[in-house]
């Protein structure tokens, strides 16, 4: 359902939400500071992180897209994006980065990484495409107790919003969440409240 209302707006209602979601991601804290920021190439209707992204690197930040491969576990890699640059056809013909994979980084090598999504509730968890991609290459996250790297962002249209999903033990949680019309920093639940 969420992926077919994706489909379903106009090109002016995409735009808009491209335009609103750059608006909303170049005001978050700290991400003009940021070394390594990397998003994706919308397909299926998603919301277009590009315009944003082809900010940030104008203003210094380094840009990335994603590489899929499907090896024994899904996996992703980043290669580095230059808005002028052409793009090759990637698995699932999106479009990818030329690259050379020896330059290609691991999702801990980036400060930012600004994931897609079809539906997404308040505890910060992500319904995916189904492919595991994301999920399999940060499962290191699940095991470190400090993770301090990337900040995992979902990015969506504010109808993408559920009143909850069940989640799977190799499901990754979001620190946030940001559409077109809100930011949504996702408290850590997995560490005990401070008293004061």
């Amino acid at each position: 359902m969420m992926r077919s209302k994706r489909r379903d707006l106009s090109s002016t209602d995409r735009e808009r939400a491209s335009f609103d979601l750059m608006k909303r991601l170049l005001a978050l804290p700290g991400i003009l500071h940021a070394r390594r920021v990397a998003a994706y190439v919308a397909n299926d209707g998603e919301i277009d992180p590009l315009p944003a992204l082809t900010e940030l690197v104008m203003t210094g930040v380094h840009g990335y897209l994603p590489v899929l491969f499907n090896t024994r576990r899904p996996r992703v890699r980043f290669a580095r994006y230059f808005p002028n640059a052409p793009l090759a056809k990637g698995r699932f013909d999106i479009p990818i980065p030329l690259h050379d994979q020896k330059n290609l980084l691991d999702p801990v090598q980036l400060d930012w990484l600004l994931m897609p999504l079809v539906a997404f509730d308040a505890n910060g968890n992500r319904l995916g495409m189904g492919g595991g991609f994301y999920d399999a290459s940060l499962a290191s996250r699940r095991a470190k107790k400090n993770w301090l790297r990337p900040r995992l962002i979902g990015i969506a249209h504010e109808f993408q919003r559920v009143d909850g999903l069940s989640v799977d033990s190799w499901d990754i949680p979001l620190d946030g969440i940001l559409t077109d019309q809100a930011f949504r920093l996702i408290a850590d639940t997995s560490q005990p409240p401070a008293h004061s």
